[in-house]
């Protein structure tokens, strides 16, 4: 586009693009890394690229839409880092380990382009003082940093992070404010734990990275999950309690009938465990583990995790019974995110907010956090819901999974789980780096989409329809 002022009545206006990326994933230690280094070298030429576009009388900036950062992959493993110090050593160690991108970002601002950073619910130790000052360090002058659930308005674009509309993700903003003022006083802060999707990586599924390196792959973090970790180790459900206590805490969340986060102090009622128990994905959990209720929990500390029991099985029928509960803890899973792999739908959770807002009078509304590229349209005439996806590694699933013929699946699973069960990822986490780019001359939108880069760095438009790029056929 080329860039040239333009008269609107009498004024002069500026034409701005708007580049917007989200869950970068940057750091994590060795198998913690959900960002590959092929990701991290896509991602500074990205930012070069970005800086590319900017011209005399057109405005370019990067809005980096939270989850830039990841704390939740750095050790000491914490559901959230309240100690100031703490936070500023690991965001210092992922800043040295990824530090082309930290760079790349320099340059941009340094030679003109405009920089926007969000929160999200994997990095929210941002918004703490020293880290605060040591991002602001690293990037220089001129960095607009987003925090306090605050959203990137500018005309009639919307720009969030989008963990606030998903109950596991939601994070207590007052609790980060309380705990801020605390350590500009050095008080002890308070005990915030941070949200239940982020417990549950650091109880539950980063103890399983050892042997399964790929399991942060799988997005989001909910109960959709817990199927899936009851067949590759039973013992990880002795968490099963533990797991419906954030199940709970989750389900104290409450949103009126637009998916609007109703108690913006995150002041929620209580939900019992008991009820949290209830959950079908939890329920499915405990029956392919063979338990019954939590009284026999006992008996998984001798249970052998998925790769051990195909190593021992010796009839047929056991290993296709171990097969067959894979596949249904998987199609559960998939089923649970069915639209998942379909750029032209989204679920209710996150579309219903993005009505809402179109209906405020937002041409555009733009979401990450979901990792899963997106362009839908809404029920107002021209507005749009867009989708950044992520520039971490996606986890690749057998295409036959999704499909309703047991035999092709089963056939498939079995070298799917043969080459986990050898480390062998290559062929299963994939690349779909995407951004939105928007348009605007003065307040008009003129352009909004999303887009992938591509590995020799050109542009191409997100596929309208199924995301084949994120299924599997031995074929390929």
């Amino acid at each position: 586009m080329a860039g040239t002022l333009t008269i609107q009545g009498g004024n002069i206006t500026m034409r701005k693009s708007l580049f917007v990326i989200s869950d970068l994933h940057l750091g994590g230690g060795a198998g913690f890394q959900m960002c590959s280094p092929a990701g991290l070298d896509r991602l500074a030429q990205f930012i070069r690229y970005v800086g590319t576009q900017r011209e005399a009388a057109q405005e370019t900036r990067l809005v980096i839409a939270g989850d830039i950062v990841d704390f939740l992959a750095e050790e000491e493993f914490t559901s959230f880092t309240n100690d100031d110090d703490k936070a500023v050593r690991k965001l210092q160690a992922i800043i040295d380990s990824t530090r082309p991108i930290w760079t790349a970002l320099h340059d941009l601002v340094a030679t003109g382009g405009r920089l926007t950073l969000m929160l999200g619910n994997h990095d929210i130790e941002l918004s703490l003082p020293g880290p605060r000052r040591l991002l602001m360090q690293t990037l220089g002058e001129n960095v607009e940093f987003l925090y306090d659930n605050q959203a990137f308005v500018e005309g009639s674009v919307l720009i969030e992070h989008g963990n606030c509309y998903d109950k596991w993700n939601v994070v207590s903003h007052d609790a980060l404010r309380e705990i801020r003022s605390a350590l500009s006083r050095r008080e002890v802060p308070i005990d915030y734990q941070g949200p239940p999707g982020s417990q549950m990586v650091q109880q539950v599924l980063n103890p399983l990275k050892a042997k399964y390196p790929w399991v942060d792959l799988l997005k989001p973090e909910t109960s959709g999950m817990v199927p899936i970790l009851a067949v590759l180790d039973p013992a990880a459900m002795k968490h099963v309690a533990k797991i419906a206590k954030l199940a709970a805490k989750s389900m104290r969340s409450r949103f009126d009938e637009n998916g609007i986060p109703t108690d913006p102090g995150n002041i929620r009622a209580e939900f019992a465990q008991a009820q949290a128990l209830q959950d079908p994905m939890i329920q499915l959990a405990m029956h392919l583990a063979d338990m019954d209720d939590l009284q026999n929990i006992s008996f998984l500390d001798g249970a052998s995790d998925l790769l051990t029991r195909l190593k021992e099985a010796t009839y047929d029928a056991v290993t296709r019974e171990i097969y067959a509960r894979l596949l249904q803890a998987l199609r559960s899973y998939a089923n649970d995110h069915r639209q998942a792999f379909d750029s032209r739908t989204e679920i209710d959770e996150y579309l219903k907010p993005a009505q809402a807002a179109a209906r405020r009078g937002f041409e555009v509304v733009v979401y990450g956090h979901t990792h899963l590229a997106k362009r839908v349209a809404l029920d107002v005439e021209g507005a749009v819901y867009l989708n950044t996806g992520t520039w971490a590694d996606l986890l690749r699933v057998p295409e036959t999974v999704l499909a309703d013929d047991d035999t092709a699946a089963l056939a498939q699973l079995r070298g799917f789980v043969a080459d986990l069960a050898t480390n062998k990822l290559e062929s299963w986490r994939c690349q779909l780096p995407t951004f939105a780019r928007i348009d605007l001359d003065g307040a008009k939108v003129t352009g909004k989409d999303v887009f992938v880069f591509e590995p020799d760095g050109a542009v191409s438009r997100l596929p309208q329809g199924p995301l084949t790029l994120l299924t599997y056929s031995r074929g390929e």
